[in-house]
């Protein structure tokens, strides 16, 4: 396994992180998601809490994340009590007591603001986490989809007030979503050395090759879960009628690119993601253990991301941003980013 620094920080990630968003609602969870852990551990919290005093994974071996949510479950649209909701104090420092419960753990290595809060003082949110870090409870902490603003903002009161500034930022990022991380996060980059826990490399699976003749398989996750509101919003976003067809033409145009490789088209996804210099890990999710063994090999797929290959994905993707003039270009050694390192580790994320 391949693994590199956490942005600014002395922490080092794996490349491919394993999350637990496909097996949170299935019957045999349990069972699913140790077996899950023991093959990442080789090459969901209550779940993983489990699978973790199963296993007897040594806690220093792993870095595991978990998320204080704003929104609710996509699979459980029911209203939340009133202080289960939002980046106030109350329901930072609660959170993440429940978290560390259902894990049966003393303490996690990051733990994410999932979404701005609008209605809570920023300033209470920052000192809930400072706080936490003193405590020794939670290592470091970071955003998920804050915009490049409200991150910045976050860093100016730290800076103010002598705390301890989020590190990382979790955004979605893959072929079809790539806009806001390689546009609107580039400076966060570039000034502050941010990491990123980047979500859905694979576009809810669409990148895997299972959808190129435009059916779903029975056992794919566009046809187990097909009443849940957020799959059906992808379901709209990408295979709605007026789209499908274009869809198709670049999923099997990306699948002759893998066999001209020799990789398989999740492959060739993951590893285009992973070849960004500003991906620090992309978290994944599994439903058997044996598509870890596939999803891994990307990382021996990156160094085929050549910059010819690299601009053939372009040209078949259609959707590359306009980033503007990169000033660095005419810079010679002022790199602002250090190279990856190798080490024995592991990283989890809930």
């Amino acid at each position: 396994m391949e693994y590199r620094f956490l942005g600014n920080t002395g922490i080092k990630v794996s490349a491919i992180g394993l999350g637990n968003f496909l097996n949170s609602e299935t019957p045999d969870k349990k069972e699913k998601v140790t077996q899950i852990v023991k093959r990442a551990y080789s090459l969901a919290e209550l779940q993983y809490g489990e699978a973790f005093k199963e296993l007897a994974i040594p806690r220093e071996d792993i870095v595991v994340s978990s998320k204080i949510y704003w929104a609710v479950s996509p699979f459980n649209l029911q209203i939340q009590k009133v202080n289960q909701i939002g980046l106030s104090r109350k329901h930072i420092i609660e959170g993440v007591k429940s978290s560390l419960k259902r894990l049966q753990l003393d303490y996690l290595d990051i733990v994410f603001c999932h979404r701005f809060d609008e209605d809570t003082p920023l300033e209470e949110t920052v000192k809930a986490f400072n706080d936490l870090i003193q405590q020794g409870l939670i290592h470091y902490w970071g955003t998920s989809e804050w915009s490049c603003g409200q991150i910045f903002e976050a860093r100016e009161i730290c800076a103010k007030l002598n705390l301890i500034p989020p590190v990382c930022e979790q955004p979605q990022y893959n072929m079809m979503v790539r806009e806001r991380f390689e546009v609107e996060y580039g400076r966060l980059f570039d000034k502050y050395r941010m990491g990123s826990t980047v979500w859905s490399p694979l576009c809810a699976g669409i990148l895997t090759g299972k959808y190129n003749s435009g059916t779903f398989p029975v056992d794919s996750r566009l046809h187990e879960y097909k009443d849940s509101p957020i799959l059906k919003r992808i379901f709209d976003t990408y295979f709605a009628e007026d789209k499908k067809e274009k869809l198709l033409q670049l999923l099997n145009a990306l699948g002759e690119q893998a066999n001209k490789l020799g990789c398989t088209q999740a492959q060739l996804a993951m590893a285009w993601v992973l070849a960004n210099r500003d991906v620090s890990t992309a978290i994944t999710g599994a439903t058997k253990p044996e598509q870890l063994d596939d999803i891994v090999k990307s990382l021996e797929v990156v160094k085929k991301i050549t910059p010819e290959i690299n601009k053939e994905l372009d040209q078949i993707l259609g959707n590359k941003p306009q980033v503007g003039i990169d000033y660095k270009a005419y810079l010679p050694n002022k790199s602002v980013r250090r190279d990856q390192i190798i080490v024995k580790n592991l990283y989890i994320s809930n």
